[in-house]
Parts: C-alpha cells; sequence; structure tokens
C-alpha cells in the first residue's frame, strides 16, 4: 500500500491523530511522544479494555469511552480499534500505521512483558503481568500481525479524507517526528 502522503500536512491542520499497529510495534511510545511534540491531549487506549485482575472490560464501557474521546476537538490516541474502527478511523486527520516486521514486534512485546513481569511494574488499571500474559501477549501478536498486513490496506484506502502514514522502521516514525519538530511554527 502506497502512502496517501505527498508533502508535509501542515502541523496546525493535524488534531486528530490515531497510531495503530501490533502490540509492541510501539504505538503508545510514539503517540505519547507526537501528543507531547504537537501539544495536543493523548489518550493511551490499553486501560479501555482491562479493568482490575485482568478482566475485560465491557464492550459497552469501551464504545462509550471511544466516542467521549473522538467527539472532542483535539486527540493523540494509540490502538487498532478493531471493533470500533467504524466509530474511530473515520475521525482521524491523520493516522500512522507502525507495520514493522512481526520479528521485531515478537522482539520487543517480550521484552517488554518479560520485564514488567520481572520488576512487578503495574500495567493497566494497575494490573501486574503474569507468565501466562505474558506468553498470551506474544500470541496475540504473532495472531493478529498478518491479519492486520492483509486487512489494514483495504481498510485504510476507504479513508478518503485521512492522511495515512505508514512506517516500516522505527528509524522512518522518528524522522517523520523529526520532521514535525522543524515545521512547528
Amino acid at each position: 500500500m502506497a502512502d496517501r502522503f505527498t508533502g508535509l500536512q501542515p502541523v496546525n491542520k493535524m488534531k486528530r491523530i490515531l497510531v495503530i499497529g501490533v502490540s509492541g510495534s510501539g504505538k503508545s511510545t510514539l503517540t505519547e511522544r507526537l501528543a507531547r511534540q504537537l501539544g495536543l491531549p493523548f489518550f493511551a487506549s490499553d486501560s479501555f479494555y482491562w479493568e482490575p485482575g485482568w478482566k475485560p472490560a465491557a464492550s459497552e464501557k469501551v464504545h462509550a469511552r471511544v466516542r467521549e474521546i473522538v467527539a472532542q476537538e483535539a486527540w493523540v490516541l494509540d490502538g487498532n480499534f478493531d471493533d470500533q474502527r467504524e466509530q474511530v478511523w473515520p475521525q482521524a486527520d491523520c493516522i500512522v500505521w507502525l507495520d514493522y516486521s512481526l520479528l521485531t514486534v515478537c522482539w520487543r512485546v517480550t521484552t517488554r512483558n518479560l520485564g514488567w513481569l520481572l520488576t512487578r511494574q503495574t500495567t493497566w488499571s494497575g494490573n501486574r503481568m503474569t507468565l501466562s500474559r505474558a506468553l498470551s501477549g506474544l500470541r496475540h501478536t504473532v495472531k493478529s500481525h498478518a491479519l492486520k498486513q492483509r486487512n489494514y490496506p483495504q481498510w485504510l484506502a476507504t479513508l478518503p479524507g485521512v492522511t495515512v502514514r505508514r512506517f516500516h522502521s522505527s528509524r522512518e516514525a522518528q524522522a517523520w517526528l523529526r520532521s514535525l519538530d522543524e515545521n512547528i511554527p
């Protein structure tokens, strides 16, 4: 899929940015930095989906939270929102797809999850990583990688008014972030 990115979109035109990609691609990290750079509100979506005790959040609760955010004038949001795609994706001015290799994302999700496990650091909604959750996260990454590569190009192609950036490496994403720095008034 070719990017529909012709030149740098004026920074002041990007008010609603969605960062998508499989687990371990660095969505939250990039989104947080992007929001800080552009002075826009950042919303990390992982906590939308998990309640304490690793209980999945009710679908209605997730939909309500998503509706609340996308109704705002400006946001930078991380997450694929596969179940809420039609609610979220068309509302974005820009969608950044971190489409990294399976090896890269597996390495990242493994080191992240094992780091959380070993340090007992809390994650989403105050949960602590367990070995079974760490392995489940890796399985989810492997399972969803090919699915996203197959479906995302056609889904993104249905959004004619949305600028799409697709990065195949951290180096490409970081270069884009630096170019935004150079264009902030």
